[in-house]
């Protein structure tokens, strides 16, 4: 049995290694960037490099904040992202839940084709839709951009939603129904409670997805006010005045910092969420 015990140890070695390699590659420059950013800018680009600041400061934090145009960029990336996603839900579970469970010809072809357009690259449909948009005046319109970015997530969300819902047993709908409820009763009182944590699988990754977008909100709404966190901080990046590390790293924190309070609040939900749609029945 410690034979046993010892090969069991021994093989679980590499994995402990291999998890911890990724661990440093994964955290490794976000950790740097946070301690760039209570450095001055002297410190920051120093040679050679000081892995801690000798004289931690909240300088730069303070400027983040301070900045006028912030607040505008911050409300805009929430705006966005939020409008998108709930966008996307309102399509997806209907969407999602007709595909689980009703059967009609051309089922497949459709939910193939719902797939295969999360695939087209956004980049492809840029110039086209660009023009479209400069020919109609719809340029920097908060509203054009919300749609553009909920178009992009709502086939994902449509497959994830229909997942869910086949994994609840249809026995349940039956009984339901027998009792007298309307389909839209049994998807409100009775689907979306107990695919929660899917919907707030699905939620997460589309805040992220839509959160980090840059292309999207850059060509279609070029529009300083209507700029996000995104285009804020690549902006920074062609300031003729130059590159200000240490303040970026600071931007970067603060910019990143509404989606890590977001998934650290809906982790449990997040995770049951994922493995829900992979049993059924």
């Amino acid at each position: 049995m410690s034979s046993a015990l010892s090969n069991r140890t021994g093989g679980q070695i590499p994995a402990v290694l291999g998890s911890f390699i990724i661990g440093i590659i994964v955290l490794g420059p976000i950790l740097w960037a946070f301690a760039t950013s209570f450095k001055t800018e002297v410190e920051a680009v120093v040679v050679p490099p000081t892995i801690w600041p000798n004289s931690p400061t909240l300088e730069n934090y303070t400027k983040v904040l301070q900045d006028a145009a912030f607040l505008t960029d911050l409300w805009n990336s929430v705006a966005y992202s939020v409008g998108a996603v709930i966008i996307a839900l309102l399509v997806g579970i209907p969407a999602g839940y007709a595909a689980a469970r009703f059967s009609f010809k051309g089922k497949r072809a459709l939910m193939l084709t719902v797939l295969a357009t999360s695939m087209v690259p956004g980049v492809a449909l840029l110039v086209p839709t660009y023009y479209l948009l400069e020919t109609v005046g719809l340029l920097n319109s908060g509203v054009v951009v919300t749609i553009i970015l909920s178009a992009r997530i709502i086939p994902q969300t449509v497959w994830f939603i229909a997942n869910f819902v086949e994994a609840v047993p249809i026995e349940i709908e039956d009984s339901a129904m027998i009792d007298g409820a309307s389909r839209f009763q049994i998807i409100w009182s009775l689907i979306l409670p107990l695919i929660r944590p899917g919907i707030a699988a699905v939620a997460t990754i589309g805040i992220v997805t839509t959160w980090n977008d840059y292309i999207t909100v850059a060509v279609f709404a070029p529009e300083v006010a209507k700029r996000t966190l995104q285009v804020a901080l690549v902006n920074q990046v062609f300031d003729a005045v130059g590159i200000s590390w240490s303040y970026m790293m600071a931007f970067v924190m603060v910019a990143s910092s509404p989606v890590i309070f977001m998934f650290g609040f809906v982790q449990k939900w997040f995770i049951s969420g994922l493995t829900a749609g992979a049993v059924k029945g």
